[in-house]
């Protein structure tokens, strides 16, 4: 595999991408529906908690209510009839109810308990408790401000003090004396109420703010004609271990949901990315100079893809040759003109030779057999320096496109400098590892060996004659050879004149050499640079695509692709 094959192996494929998204947009779709789910069980959760906070309260209410009704109903009577009340009114009024206090403070229990009451008090206007069913101890002892509160009508309110009960009163006042009565305090506690409901709706209910709030579901209501507020409260604890077994659940569906997508995802991402890697790998072989027509399967885009990029390589191949063949017409015209002129100038000498010596000839002069050796000699230099402009054109102008196949470049290199370390410089070489490229050998090692030979021409004119040869990659899929030297560079008026045909500075140069350098990189499809050298001297720098000439030399047949 080359190292263009390597790079383009190791970027993020249209398969990958493709199973990418797809794997991002399920991550987000799942992450979307699983809070989604979360936050709606979540809300339907304290949704419900506030429908049986709310069928809690109606009945809690309820059941106070009915109590706070009842319980006046109940006490009333007692107070108007009830023996115990009766014998402790007569014993105030004719002074013995100190001989009655033992049979008060036993039927007062005894009377509770009928009742079904929690707290029952027997009292009288002085606030002496004469019996009481649910503390013994306090008989005897007085409780003026209970008594103060009796004072009046017979009355029922919630008390919240604890323990939370429904209270009631009533009393009997003396004929006699209307501020001497005997009355009964009476109490139901609420409290077994609310817990009865609270259970039976799976809550906590109170008449008190509950602690810690932050860590319970609250839900508080104000029980109408009572003047008290009832909470009701439930932990959150059993709503997070749901929560975290719904967390589970999700992350398990999620998991597997996202590894059947990437999975869906993979196949069709393949069946989609096939055809197009096929098209490209048949492209690239199209472009590197294998001139047949690419072929893909797939959609009818692809195909209509394939058509068009055939299309194209017909139409860019015809237009090459048409560049080509204009560029040669215009290239030969400008070269036919040079030629004459550099022919115009050593036909002028030969010219005068020869008249010379048909002069000494005519005239039998005793100097012409010296005279013959020095003219000949002239005219065979004059005819060998045509040679040579006529052999150079010849070159550039015949010279054949490429025919690239894979090489190694390093060895070319290597062969091409090894033939010039006997050439009176010194060459260094350097070679970085590079991948196998499509050229054509012949004209490689004519553009080495040209800018080689310039390179040691130049460092001869100065003292320690080095040159320096590297190879190496440039970017992702191009190599870069680099020749450069310790000589004088190119004189800045020529920079710009350094490619063209018969631009040089040598007396015995055609300046054709960079010329076709230059036309053989071009062709390949790279480029050529010419740069000072930092420490004097020239630099060369040919950079060359891995996979070879862009064009075709012919264009492929262009046929419909298959399906």
């Amino acid at each position: 595999m080359s190292r263009s094959d390597f790079v383009y192996d190791a970027r993020v494929t249209l398969a990958q991408r493709l199973s990418l998204a797809i794997g991002i947009v399920t991550v987000l779709c799942i992450v979307a529906l699983s809070l989604g789910v979360r936050q709606a069980w979540s809300q339907a959760e304290e949704e419900r908690f506030r429908e049986q906070g709310l069928a809690a309260f109606e009945r809690a209410q309820a059941e106070i209510q009915s109590q706070v009704r009842q319980l006046p109903d109940l006490i009333g009577p007692l107070c108007a009839h009830d023996p115990v009340v009766d014998s402790a009114l007569v014993g105030l009024q004719s002074g013995d109810l100190d001989s009655r206090r033992l049979s008060l403070s036993v039927r007062t229990p005894e009377l509770m308990k009928a009742l079904r009451l929690d707290e029952l008090v027997l009292l009288t206007s002085a606030g002496e408790i004469l019996g009481s069913g649910h503390d013994e101890g306090t008989v005897g002892s007085r409780a003026p401000e209970r008594a103060r509160s009796m004072a009046g009508e017979v009355g029922s309110r919630l008390r919240l003090t604890e323990p939370l009960a429904v209270e009631s009163w009533c009393v009997r006042p003396s004929p006699r004396d209307a501020k001497l009565w005997v009355g009964l305090y009476a109490a139901r506690h609420v409290g077994p109420t609310i817990e009865s409901v609270a259970r039976a709706h799976g809550l906590s209910l109170s008449l008190s703010p509950p602690l810690g709030a932050d860590s319970s579901l609250v839900i508080e209501r104000r029980i109408s004609d009572l003047d008290a507020t009832l909470y009701a409260t439930a932990s959150r604890v059993p709503l997070a271990n749901a929560l975290a077994r719904l967390d589970s659940t999700l992350i398990a569906v999620g998991a597997g949901t996202l590894l059947l997508a990437l999975l869906a995802g993979l196949v069709l991402s393949r069946g989609l990315a096939q055809p197009i890697v096929s098209l490209a790998r048949e492209a690239r072989e199209v472009v590197r100079g294998e001139p047949k027509p690419v072929t893909t399967r797939g959609g009818r885009e692809l195909r209509a893809l394939a058509e068009a990029f055939n299309q194209a390589i017909a139409d860019l191949t015809g237009l090459r040759k048409r560049l080509a063949a204009t560029e040669r017409i215009a290239a030969r015209r400008e070269i036919a003109r040079r030629v004459a002129h550099e022919i115009k100038n050593p036909l002028a000498p030969i010219r005068a030779a020869v008249e010379t010596l048909r002069r000494l000839r005519a005239r039998n002069d005793p100097a012409f057999d010296e005279y013959f050796d020095e003219a000949t000699h002239t005219v065979l230099e004059e005819v060998t320096r045509i040679n040579n402009i006529v052999t150079e054109f010849t070159r550039f102008a015949r010279l054949p496109p490429p025919n690239p196949e894979l090489m190694d470049a390093e060895e070319v290199v290597r062969r091409v400098v090894g033939l010039h370390a006997n050439s009176g410089a010194k060459l260094e070489l350097e070679v970085r590892p590079v991948p196998k490229i499509h050229a054509d050998r012949d004209q490689l090692v004519q553009v080495l060996t040209n800018l080689i030979q310039n390179a040691i021409d130049a460092a001869s004119s100065r003292p320690g004659p080095t040159v320096w040869v590297s190879l190496g990659p440039f970017g992702d899929a191009r190599v870069r050879f680099v020749v450069s030297d310790n000589g004088p560079g190119v004189a800045p008026e020529m920079r710009d004149r350094l490619f063209e045909p018969y631009a040089t500075t040598k007396d015995t140069g055609t300046g054709l050499g960079l010329a076709i350098v230059q036309r053989i990189v071009v062709e390949h499809g790279g480029e050529i640079h010419y740069a000072d050298r930092p420490a004097g001297g020239a630099k060369f720098s040919v950079v060359l695509p891995v996979s070879g000439p862009t064009l075709l030399p012919e264009a492929p047949p262009v046929t419909k692709t298959g399906t």
